[in-house]
């Protein structure tokens, strides 16, 4: 499959669907970086909520286990996202399972792997943008072939079955996701980087150097 590909979104739409035991949703971290609001990390929870409620009993519980910072306060991922699930979409606290294990894709696959030995989840949905999303489904199908990638792009929305009373919710979640797609010039960056670490995983599938040069590219992380 090419991890450029749309492909992709046309493909895992359609795995939406949710078995009779307990589900995992992981929602997969994203990087501040230079920008001033962390739109991509935003239209993930956003679409993992829209899962969660589009979901039958019983509930699937939504993982963070990134350990990313945010914003000039240094706020930690796992509190911003925790706090966005239950403030802005009413998710229970009692669904969150919030880990700050990871700084990179790997590593956050693998935490995901540790979680699911205690929880045995029936299945494992990542949420992610759709450039990242080839990587991920690589590293998950190594390690968690239970697990599904799903692209937060607004197609995804058009796939689910969303409580009718909840229509003004999916409109706000609607518009975030929107929001979060990445411009050209930033798909375009993000693109080679993906391709790059591809590269690198295909040379080096323990993940070493992704591991070292995530401690060299991001030694603010908690």
């Amino acid at each position: 499959m090419n991890p450029f590909s749309n492909n992709v979104l046309a493909t895992q739409k359609d795995n939406v669907k949710w078995p009779r035991q307990p589900s995992g949703i992981l929602i997969m971290g994203k990087r501040q970086g230079t920008k001033k609001e962390n739109k991509q990390l935003y239209g993930r929870i956003a679409l993992a909520a829209a899962l969660w409620y589009s979901a039958p009993n019983p509930k699937p519980y939504l993982m963070f286990v990134a350990s990313d910072i945010h914003g000039p306060r240094r706020i930690p991922d796992t509190t911003l996202v925790k706090s966005t699930l239950i403030n802005d979409f009413g998710i229970p606290a009692d669904f969150l399972i919030m880990r700050q294990k990871s700084n990179c894709t790997l590593v956050e696959v693998r935490a995901v792997r540790t979680i699911n030995r205690v929880y045995k989840f029936a299945r494992i949905f990542a949420i992610t943008h759709l450039y990242h999303a080839y990587r991920t489904q690589v590293y998950f199908n190594e390690v968690l072939p239970n697990a599904v990638v799903i692209p937060a792009h607004p197609e995804i929305l058009n796939e689910i079955e969303f409580p009718l009373e909840g229509e003004e919710l999916l409109k706000q979640i609607r518009a975030v996701v929107q929001a979060s797609r990445p411009t050209r010039l930033d798909l375009i960056r993000e693109q080679v980087i993906e391709g790059l670490l591809m590269q690198a995983h295909r040379l080096d599938p323990r993940g070493r150097l992704e591991r070292r040069l995530a401690k060299v590219l991001r030694p603010g992380t908690l």
